[in-house]
């Protein structure tokens, strides 16, 4: 109640004013906020982004330094961004890098998406009703605003939006281990069901975990909005769906990654050991075997999902001692054979090679097969990258 009685002592201010309306509205101009606002506006949403700071972007200090995630948990908008900073860096993708180029890139988003930005807004009430927060009233140097939207994200790190809706965080006690205890504050799902917290309620400190969130966060406004259903009602699986089939969020084609661990898209012939959570892996597994073991040995990787168009193909090394520098290709393109073979700088590791480019005229599958022909070392079959080349 005290919430609604503040919201109307602000709102008389400004009597008369239009409250502008927006499909979302997202709080935090970190890289969850800019990724949440940037994956709305994609999708053809009015879409907002508000922040008390002045200066843009900001993110947490470690920016840029290395992370703990491996490359196959990260999907969607923040696997385009490491592969933007590598392009600035000369490389394919980078996940080191100084802040400043992470903050370029960051930058280019909204400027392409033409995101509404409004820096130096502080949000200073709110008007909810039900169980839906309906309205909020904006504090600047120019004076009072009221916006109202669809849905609400707040990706700040503080919840500075959620706060200003009555949310309460809970208490709960702790054994200090000297016999006594101390308390600390919880902050569960909000209630409300058109707003989200994701930053705040995971409690993640990287911003490479947050940039995940935000876009997951827009994902489930959009099905939210489309559906007419609380937030709490968008499923894991219909996350998925975004990631699988509309990671870039404006309907481009997206890319397709193959690997080893997907059993179903994988054909695996003669002697291979699985290699289990290794650091510089794709995924959980990678396969491997020596030459003078099985000189059959081969595998093929198999796109399930049909392709048309231009695609570049890269094949991924996982860190590993003694790897081959000569790895032979068979690809097949509508079931014509290309041959390609990789010579790899020595201590090649923990990257995506570059294969060749291939024109799909209709839709229909490519298969990359590697075999241990020629091999002067440890050879790896851990994933294959189908790349557009123009999304």
């Amino acid at each position: 109640m005290r919430y609604f009685i503040l919201f109307l002592l602000l709102a008389s201010t400004c009597f008369g004013q239009k409250v502008q309306s927006f499909d979302v509205i997202v709080y935090g101009a970190n890289p969850s906020g800019l990724m949440a606002a940037y994956a709305a506006k994609s999708a053809g949403k009015k879409t907002l982004l508000i922040d008390a700071a002045v200066a843009w972007p900001y993110a947490q200090q470690g920016f840029g330094l290395k992370f703990e995630l491996n490359p196959a948990q990260i999907q969607g908008l923040t696997r385009e961004f490491f592969r933007k900073v590598g392009g600035k860096l000369g490389k394919f993708q980078a996940y080191e890098f100084e802040a400043s180029i992470g903050y370029e890139v960051l930058q280019s988003y909204l400027s392409d998406s033409k995101v509404i930005v409004w820096p130096a807004h502080q949000v200073i009430s709110s008007l909810v009703e039900g169980n839906e927060l309906k309205q909020l009233t904006l504090q600047s140097e120019e004076g009072v605003k009221l916006v109202k939207a669809k849905s609400y994200i707040d990706c700040s790190y503080t919840g500075d939006m959620l706060l200003k809706t009555g949310y309460q965080p809970t208490k709960e006690l702790e054994e200090d281990g000297m016999g006594g205890s101390t308390s600390r504050l919880v902050y569960g799902e909000p209630t409300w069901s058109n707003v989200q917290a994701p930053v705040l309620i995971s409690g993640k400190g990287s911003d490479v975990a947050n940039m995940l969130m935000g876009q997951t966060a827009a994902i489930k406004a959009l099905e939210s909005m489309a559906r007419d259903i609380p937030l709490a009602k968008v499923t894991q699986e219909e996350i998925d769906r975004y990631y699988k089939y509309n990671p870039w969020m404006d309907g481009s084609r997206p890319d397709l990654i193959v690997d080893d661990a997907e059993a179903a898209n994988m054909e695996i012939i003669g002697h291979w050991n699985k290699i289990k959570n290794q650091p510089g892996t794709f995924g959980p597994t990678f396969l491997q075997t020596n030459p003078l073991d099985d000189l059959g040995s081969r595998i093929r990787f198999t796109s399930k999902n049909p392709l048309k168009g231009d695609y570049q193909l890269y094949y991924y090394i996982p860190a590993v001692r003694g790897g081959t520098t000569v790895i032979n290709l068979e690809v097949y393109v509508s079931k014509v054979r290309h041959v390609a073979t990789l010579r790899l700088a020595p201590n090649t590791t923990e990257t995506w090679v570059p294969v060749g480019t291939y024109h799909f005229e209709d839709n229909t599958t490519g298969d990359v097969l590697v075999s241990q022909r020629g091999a002067n070392g440890l050879l790896v079959a851990d994933a294959v990258l189908w790349l557009p080349k123009n999304k």
